[in-house]
């Protein structure tokens, strides 16, 4: 009798590369461990369904490329993410003083005077 196909590590791939897309959002960080574990299942998967011991290379093959997407926008939704942090970081908290710059004209205007 004839072993049955193991195709569960395609199916995980597939899963976690939908899940590695949809969850960039929870600051990028889940999007790219899932879209790691999606790849290296992809990857096994893929060799499984090449020696036939699986059925699925495309689901395989599918969730790979979710994996690798999943990737992309994680890392992509991190850099936002610190870009943003670093240009908050590093707005002048001056704008919040109300005579920030009036040394200028006040000069100006007592040079104007004499």
């Amino acid at each position: 009798m004839p072993m049955a196909p193991q195709n569960g590590m395609g199916t995980a791939a597939m899963v976690l590369g939908i899940l590695s897309i949809c969850l960039f959002c929870l600051y990028g960080v889940v999007s790219l461990v899932l879209g790691i574990l999606a790849v290296v299942f992809g990857v096994k998967g893929r060799r499984r369904a090449e020696r036939g011991e699986a059925t699925n290379h495309g689901q395989a093959q599918a969730g790979l490329i979710m994996g690798v997407i999943g990737i992309i926008v994680g890392v992509a939704m991190i850099v936002l993410l610190l870009v943003i942090g670093i240009s908050a970081f590093n707005e002048d908290s001056s704008n919040s003083d109300p005579y920030y710059g009036s040394a200028h004209s006040l000069s100006a205007t007592v040079a104007s005077e004499r």
